[in-house]
């Protein structure tokens, strides 16, 4: 008896953990539109600049970013956290997506929850508290093969200020 108890105790925690496998997963929304649909609170950050010409003779073109808030998933739905900080979502187009020669950090280290997020248009960054002027870097690829990574060249800085 004590035998079925146990395989009939780890078929249900194998079928929840099936249902619900992304429980505690954390999410970021795609798209502006996404972030509203989704209830968190989002917040329009303007940047100084949108157009920023790369050491590999690309240019990067930068949107108006959006905030909200860190959630999760829990049972399939989503649970809005703002003790695991904010998103803040900067989207870009590249001409090359495929070279990976740059990515954004936040100029504050000590407002940082959580390292960034490059995707194939789309930048999270992670700060612990929004402010009204987010400064943001833009960091590059060392072209020289020797250091590339180790050594990333600061390249700009944007200032990203809230819409009100």
């Amino acid at each position: 008896m004590k035998t079925l108890l146990v395989i009939f105790s780890l078929l249900v925690f194998s079928a929840c953990n099936f249902f619900y496998k992304d429980n505690g997963r954390p999410g970021y929304s795609k798209t502006k539109k996404e972030a509203l649909a989704n209830g968190s609170p989002v917040s329009i950050y303007v940047p100084n600049k949108f157009s920023f010409p790369l050491l590999d003779g690309t240019t990067l073109l930068i949107d108006t970013a959006w905030t909200e808030m860190s959630f999760s998933y829990h049972n399939g739905q989503r649970v809005i956290n703002a003790d695991y900080g904010y998103h803040l979502s900067i989207p870009f187009i590249k001409k090359n997506i495929d070279s990976f020669t740059f990515t954004f950090s936040l100029a504050d280290k000590t407002n940082e929850m959580f390292t960034n997020g490059l995707y194939d248009s789309l930048c999270q960054l992670c700060p612990t508290e929004l402010h009204d002027e987010m400064k943001v870097l833009i960091e590059q690829k060392d072209p020289d093969t020797s250091k590339g990574w180790t050594h990333p060249i600061i390249k700009d800085t944007i200032t990203f200020k809230r819409f009100k």
